[in-house]
Order: structure tokens, then C-alpha cells, then sequence
């Protein structure tokens, strides 16, 4: 008989206001820790499955309607895990200026350098027009 296999899902969040515009920038980016399992830190490295990416705004202005995500492994922007993603921002229903996107992304991301030890993972966020202010992005992994 087989073994069971399971899946451990595993939840990083940041929040805090970052004025957002149509280009990405180093000053824009979020840091989103993929908390490492013990035999993961203890081997410097790690291994998991992007799931889900949501972001939430607010302030949204300019003709603003969607929203362009990258995840990348350095902190330069220049090493993707998730390339550009355009989402549509789901307007709030108490207010038109607050939405969000929730992107599905089903990939593989992994540290296998043994230079880079920690498990940061840079979430950059644009506008398609105008501007709007980043309040929380939440990102789900399993392992």
C-alpha cells in the first residue's frame, strides 16, 4: 500500500501602504518571507509551489484597472518565478477607489543557489494607468 503524501500550505503576508504607478521600481517592491521548513533551512535551500498571489488596493485613481505582478528571487527584479501577470482589480462594492486581484499560478520555485540562503521572494506590482496604494499582498505556498 502506498504511502499518504501531504501537502503543507504555508501563508506570507505584508502589508503597509506603497504608492503604486505604472512602472516597477526597487523602492515599490515587497518582501514576502516562504517560511522554510527545518530540513529545508538545515540543507540551505528550498523547494515549493506557488499557489496564489493577492493583492489588495485602495486610492485607486487615473483610470486605473488592473494590475501587473512579477515574482522574482533577487532583489534586483532580474531572476523571475512569476513573470508579468496582468489581472483586472475587482472593484470593492462599498467603495469604487479599493479593490483587488487574486492571481493562480501553479509554478515552481526553488533556491538551489547555495549562495543564497534565505527565502525572500520579491513581489513587484504595477498599474496598467493612474495610480493606486498597495495596502496587502498575501502570498500562499505549499510545500
Amino acid at each position: 500500500m502506498p504511502s499518504k503524501i501531504t501537502n503543507f500550505l504555508h501563508v506570507s503576508q505584508t502589508t503597509g501602504t506603497t504608492a503604486l504607478n505604472t512602472n516597477f521600481g526597487t523602492a515599490r517592491d515587497h518582501n514576502l518571507t516562504a517560511d522554510l521548513p527545518d530540513f529545508q533551512k538545515a540543507a540551505k535551500r528550498w523547494v515549493g509551489i506557488l499557489e496564489t498571489l493577492n493583492i489588495h488596493v485602495h486610492a485607486i485613481a487615473g483610470g486605473c484597472t488592473e494590475l501587473v505582478v512579477r515574482v522574482t528571487s533577487d532583489a534586483a527584479g532580474n531572476e523571475s518565478i512569476l513573470p508579468d501577470t496582468t489581472a483586472t482589480i475587482a472593484p470593492g462594492i462599498g467603495s469604487a477607489t479599493t479593490g483587488s486581484v487574486a492571481f493562480s499560478a501553479g509554478v515552481g520555485m526553488t533556491n538551489l543557489n547555495p549562495t543564497q540562503t534565505d527565502s525572500i521572494l520579491y513581489v513587484w506590482v504595477k498599474t496598467n494607468l493612474g495610480t493606486a496604494n498597495l495596502k496587502e499582498a498575501t502570498l500562499t505556498w505549499r510545500e
